[in-house]
């Protein structure tokens, strides 16, 4: 989007942030009490992160970059216009600065008055920048899915852990009451001992598979940037959208991590198992016809085992009338459901299910929950930013739900019946050849970061 559509887009939310904002209690390690934040990427999730954050009132947003230069551009102009009508506000706690677009990261991650950094790039990029921002002494928030291998969430994992950084996971789900509630009733058995879990989201099933056909790449945007870390491929008018990021292996692995990341992380949480994740998959899939420039799995129907004996079906959407429709009123193409031996809850991001509807009645005292509880993802983030404490979606979360997706993806590509894993070495046991081939992939220099 143009500045202009952009400020017309987001001005009524932005100016009810601007009179009643989110409030931090934390105390700042800053003399005034502020975090100031740098973003790498703005595109359509970047742009949306943007506005929440921006309505952090404890926030500044001093820098900006993007490989589209209109883009950038536009962005910072827009938050420093943002923050100019709010230093008009008698009230403020404190002076607002202009924001600067960056003509690279390495340019942002170098300014020292930036605290935190936000990353909603394509998903290649995640875990390169991650790394760097946390090497570079700033705290991070960054979308899923994490890395493009498990070893790549490992290795960023390390790094967090070293430099004590803190590092939010953008599945915001767990931010949100439902979310919680499903996870605290199964937690606490409320459903009776937990059996089994469901976790399914969108797969694809089109047609077009996208363009192949070279074409020049338009003025003003950084193609060499944007590919980063893999492997140079010509441009192509599919190749830097959405679906494009999305659906090309040299990318990304495909909706099994970029939209799996969700039920998962539900189910991994409910399952009290950040830590830790299944020890046995077994399943089919199939990938994007061949001759397109879309190349990741398409469509899954995964069944894994955890070493305490529940089971978890992980399933693309292709796969809710027959798994989910029986007992699913209104059943959307994402969710996750507990079973236990006394009941089931279910919920995506439309409600919340459960077979005895007086389960969904539940309360508890504030302080007494089980589950750690956030109502705002990115306001969470910037508390822990102050206090120092682990948010509520940790890189250890993170790496172990995302070593879900991988598996499933290894499991399909590599052809197996079967794969076993030992968390507590994070090893695939007896890996093929094949499945050895998919724990590594090769960074493109200069932009080996990792």
């Amino acid at each position: 989007m143009k500045r202009r559509q952009f400020i017309h887009n987001t001005a009524r939310g932005l100016a009810v942030g601007m009179v009643a904002p989110y409030i931090l209690t934390s105390c700042g390690n800053s003399s005034d009490g502020k975090v100031n934040v740098g973003f790498l990427g703005v595109g359509g999730r970047g742009q949306a992160l943007l506005k929440h954050f921006m309505l952090l009132d404890d926030v500044q947003v001093l820098g900006i970059y993007d490989p589209f230069e209109d883009r950038r551009n536009d962005r910072a102009v827009w938050v420093s216009e943002v923050h100019e009508k709010r230093n008009a506000n008698k009230d403020i706690k404190f002076k607002y600065e202009k924001c600067m677009a960056h003509d690279s990261y390495a340019a942002l991650l170098d300014d020292k008055r930036i605290d935190a950094v936000v990353i909603a790039t394509p998903d290649h990029w995640h875990v390169p920048l991650s790394y760097a921002a946390v090497d570079a002494g700033k705290d991070v928030y960054v979308e899923k899915p994490l890395g493009l291998t498990i070893e790549q969430g490992q290795i960023l994992r390390k790094k967090v852990h070293e430099k004590k950084a803190i590092l939010q996971y953008g599945t915001q789900q767990r931010s949100n009451r439902n979310f919680w509630l499903a996870a605290e009733l199964t937690v606490r058995e409320k459903i009776g001992k937990l059996e089994r879990i469901d976790a399914w989201c969108p797969g694809q099933n089109r047609e077009y598979t996208g363009s192949t056909e070279p074409i020049p790449v338009p003025g003003g945007f950084d193609y060499d940037v944007w590919l980063g870390p893999a492997p140079v491929t010509p441009y192509t008018k599919d190749r830097c959208t959405s679906e494009g990021s999305w659906y090309v292996y040299d990318n990304a692995i495909g909706f099994i991590a970029g939209w799996g990341a969700h039920p998962l992380d539900i189910a991994q949480w409910g399952n009290q198992s950040d830590d830790s994740g299944p020890v046995k998959y077994r399943g089919t899939g199939s990938l994007f016809p061949p001759g397109g420039l879309f190349d990741t799995i398409n469509d899954w129907d995964i069944h894994c085992e955890y070493a305490n004996g529940v089971k978890m079906h992980f399933f693309s959407h292709q796969h809710i009338p027959e798994y989910v429709g029986d007992y699913r009123p209104d059943v959307k193409l994402h969710g996750t459901t507990f079973w236990g031996s006394n009941g089931w809850v279910s919920v995506d991001r439309a409600g919340i299910h459960a077979s005895d509807p007086e389960l969904l009645k539940f309360t508890i005292e504030p302080g007494r929950e089980k589950c750690y509880v956030s109502t705002h993802h990115q306001g969470n983030f910037i508390e822990c930013v102050k206090s120092r404490k682990q948010p509520i979606c940790t890189i250890d979360a993170a790496v172990r739900s995302d070593t879900i997706s991988h598996l499933g993806n290894i499991l399909i590509r590599s052809g197996a019946s079967e794969l076993r894993w030992d968390p507590e070495k994070e090893e695939i046991i007896d890996p093929t050849p094949a499945m050895k081939e998919m724990l590594h992939r090769p960074q493109r220099k200069p932009y080996d970061i990792i």
